[in-house]
C-alpha cells in the first residue's frame, strides 16, 4: 500500500473509516503480493475494489466471531472464490452479501481456532 500511495485509498473509503482501519490493519505491512493479490483480484473481477474489501470485512468479523483464525492470503482466495461463483449463476450480486451466504452455507474449513 505504501507503493501505491495509502493515501489513495484513504480518500477513497474517506466515507468509512472502519473500512479505512481495517485496510491499515491489515494491509499496511502486508507483503506487496498480498495487495496486489487484493488489487488483481478486484480488477479481474464483476466487482468493485470497495465490495472486495467489504467482502473481506465480513470475512475478517466472521472469523472473530468463531474464534478462527485464517492468513490473509487464504481470505482473499476465499472472496476470489465467492466472486468467481458469482459468475456462474449466484442469485447475489452483491459481494460482502454473497461472502455471508457461503459462510454461513459452507463455513470456512481451512480456517484454525485461534
Amino acid at each position: 500500500m505504501k507503493e501505491m500511495g495509502f493515501d489513495l485509498f484513504r480518500e477513497q473509503f474517506a466515507d468509512s473509516p472502519d473500512t479505512v482501519a481495517f485496510l491499515e490493519a491489515n494491509f499496511c505491512d502486508a507483503p506487496a503480493g498480498l495487495i496486489a493479490a487484493l488489487l488483481e483480484g478486484a480488477d479481474e473481477s464483476d466487482f468493485s475494489l470497495r465490495e472486495w474489501v467489504e467482502a473481506l470485512r465480513v470475512l475478517s468479523h466472521w472469523l472473530d466471531t468463531h474464534g478462527l483464525l485464517l492468513p490473509l492470503s487464504d481470505q482473499i482466495g476465499y472472496v476470489s472464490c465467492a466472486s468467481e461463483a458469482a459468475g456462474v449463476g449466484a442469485n447475489l450480486t452483491h459481494l460482502p452479501s454473497l461472502v455471508s451466504e457461503m459462510l454461513e452455507a459452507y463455513g470456512c474449513e481451512r480456517a484454525v481456532k485461534k
